[in-house]
């Protein structure tokens, strides 16, 4: 366990009061995962964390990182964002603002601690190093690009919020994003950015975008919404949290389905030629699209069997490579994946067709 997951682990996170509901936690889930599908398009290794010590939290790496960026997400209908605003006291005790609930970060996490962002749909007017005001065209300003005399404000700001100033000052790890996301429509803003995804990855032809957009969000959400304590690590990330290799399986899962439906016709030669006959052809295929419905739905069954299966296959890739026919890879894992699992015939299948390589 790395020194940031000791801390993780032994810090006492943020009290989170209220129901977690689509309506109150909707802008925060969406900009988590716009930022998730961005760390995804730049090729950066990463683990997201949703709303534990704060809105968002990005790990620099999915297994033993070493360093965390922090985001504060959130949305107003109209104005904009000054300093004065964001250090406006929002309760009572301290940190009682929005800077200083950032920067407190620094005494749980010091020098871990890689980025403090505060994430809005609405513009920031800040003063520039060249005397200049941001506006509605700076999406990012960081705290080295802002004038002296707003550095010192923001300074000011974080010290009078705090109850002890941390050991490592983190003002020089402010940033201010403003996301493309608005109040309003933002579910089609996130099928339209996970469509441009594709478009630049190649093979959108091939993507269910609502169903994976309903998969990826509600992942978000439920995890947004968990607030036991954990006892491992390992826990802690499978209930808190997504990775880069995680969104990836989803993205994967997604298109896979699609290739699968367009290729039946070919896996039919396939399961004539093992002696199937018509009626059992399709009894089989419809037990595979129940699997990939429930699949991509991340429904727990299909994902546990699925899991199940890309370790049998990562295990055995020999004797994958071995096979001539999908009916073979089938009849593999059905001999190293023991399970009751209530769609077994279909899922044996389409995990067969997808170690195809």
């Amino acid at each position: 366990m790395t020194s940031l997951m000791k801390v993780v682990a032994s810090a006492k996170p943020r009290e989170k009061a209220g129901a977690h509901t689509m309506a109150r936690y909707g802008f925060q889930v969406h900009a988590s995962v716009l930022k998730m599908l961005d760390l995804h398009r730049s090729g950066s290794d990463y683990r997201a964390v949703f709303d534990h010590f704060d809105d968002l939290m990005v790990f620099d790496k999915a297994q033993q990182p070493a360093k965390v960026d922090f985001y504060q997400i959130k949305s107003q209908d109209k104005g904009e964002w000054t300093l004065k605003a964001m250090a406006a006291k929002k309760g009572k005790g301290k940190p009682a603002t929005f800077l200083g609930r950032l920067h407190h970060h620094m005494a749980t996490f010091g020098k871990m601690v890689g980025r403090l962002v505060f994430v809005s749909n609405l513009s920031f007017k800040l003063k520039l190093a060249d005397g200049t005001e941001t506006g509605p065209d700076h999406h990012l300003v960081r705290s080295h690009e802002l004038h002296a005399n707003e550095v010192a404000a923001l300074t000011k700001a974080v010290a009078d919020d705090a109850v002890n100033p941390p050991a490592v000052d983190g003002c020089g790890l402010f940033a201010f994003e403003r996301t493309s996301i608005g109040i309003n429509d933002q579910d089609k803003f996130v099928k339209g950015s996970l469509l441009d995804y594709f478009h630049e990855r190649g093979g959108a032809d091939h993507v269910p975008v609502i169903s994976l957009y309903e998969t990826l969000r509600g992942s978000v959400f439920t995890k947004t919404g968990v607030t036991q304590e954990f006892t491992t690590e390992a826990e802690f990330y499978d209930r808190k949290t997504l990775c880069r290799a995680d969104i990836e399986s989803m993205f994967a899962r997604a298109t896979g389905g699609r290739r699968f439906t367009e290729s039946w016709t070919a896996i039919q030669v396939d399961l004539a030629a093992a002696g199937m006959t018509t009626i059992q052809m399709l009894t089989l295929h419809n037990a595979c699209l129940r699997y990939i419905r429930a699949r991509s739905a991340g429904e727990s069954g299909a994902a546990t069997f699925n899991v199940a299966c890309q370790d049998a296959i990562v295990a055995h890739p020999a004797e994958i490579a071995a096979c001539t026919t999908l009916t073979e890879i089938a009849a593999r894992l059905r001999d190293w994946v023991p399970s009751d699992y209530e769609n077994r015939d279909g899922a044996l299948f389409v995990e067969a067709f997808e170690a195809v390589k």
